[in-house]
């Protein structure tokens, strides 16, 4: 039976902050174990650095953290250098420590100098968490605003254009400005393509003709391989409804279906 008692130290890539690199993390973690656990005869156990992995993945889920939750026995201590860095939600960071204390296992975080191995530390790690969810819940809803104001505004959102057009200008985070600049302008070449497909489909081509037309033909650039059956239907639609700004091809289709039907004699 193990007698010894032991200091695992965890850390998660950071690529917006420098501070928060590999090298930093474990320095603050080491110094901290040299410093207050060490002369109380606590072993170093190693620094466990997970990287190119989100936030949003639970610590337990993560490769070096599944190895610091597993390894971790009754006396042993969970140091990091910071609270943001080990989980991804108030829900993930409460039942780690938890399980953790219920193990007699100490966290802690040395950001704001938290044992969770006395009451007042445990409270603090519960309010402090609470208050980095919410934080991100707010950030999450600044989000969805942006993205409901470039929607309404017929601004490109994701990296796929609606049919019929192409995405111009660079995104902020690519390049360091204040916003992006991104914008829909018109792809000449694909309209020419989706009304070619409109133009045999009148003149009673069966769309599986179109599809193998598609698959032959070299006169229209093809970028989206609109050479299958849905494919055809939402060209098509695009170019009856006017090309409109929506990238949702299966709604696209839904909208322009229903709009047949009601334009049909009763």
């Amino acid at each position: 039976m193990r007698t010894d008692t032991i200091c695992y130290g965890y850390g998660r890539h950071s690529t917006a902050k420098q501070e928060f690199t590999r090298a930093a993390q474990r320095a603050k973690v080491k110094e901290y174990w040299r410093r207050t656990l060490k002369p109380k005869g606590v072993k170093w156990g190693g620094f466990f650095y997970d990287k190119a992995v989100q936030g949003a993945v639970e610590f337990s889920e993560r490769e070096q953290g599944r190895q610091v939750y597993a390894q971790a026995r009754p006396g042993d201590h969970v140091v990091v250098s910071r609270l943001d860095r080990p989980f991804r939600s108030v829900y993930d960071g409460v039942k780690v420590i938890q399980s953790l204390a219920e193990r007699k296992v100490r966290f802690h975080s040395l950001d704001l100098l938290v044992d969770s191995g006395t009451p007042m530390g445990r409270f603090f790690v519960t309010i402090l968490l609470a208050v980095a969810e919410l934080e991100r819940a707010f950030a999450s809803e600044r989000t969805l605003e942006i993205i409901a104001y470039r929607k309404k505004h017929g601004l490109p959102v994701g990296s796929r254009p609606p049919l019929g057009w192409k995405i111009v200008g660079t995104r902020a985070k690519d390049s360091g400005i204040k916003r992006s600049t991104r914008r829909f302008v018109v792809d000449e070449q694909e309209r020419e393509l989706c009304e070619m497909i409109h133009e045999l489909r009148q003149q009673g081509m069966a769309i599986e003709q179109i599809v193998l037309w598609l698959m032959r033909q070299e006169e229209y650039p093809n970028k989206r391989r609109l050479d299958n059956y849905k494919a055809v239907e939402w060209a098509i639609a695009a170019k009856e409804l006017g090309f409109p700004k929506q990238t949702d091809g299966k709604r696209m289709v839904k909208e322009w279906r229903a709009t047949r039907r009601s334009a049909m004699p009763r």
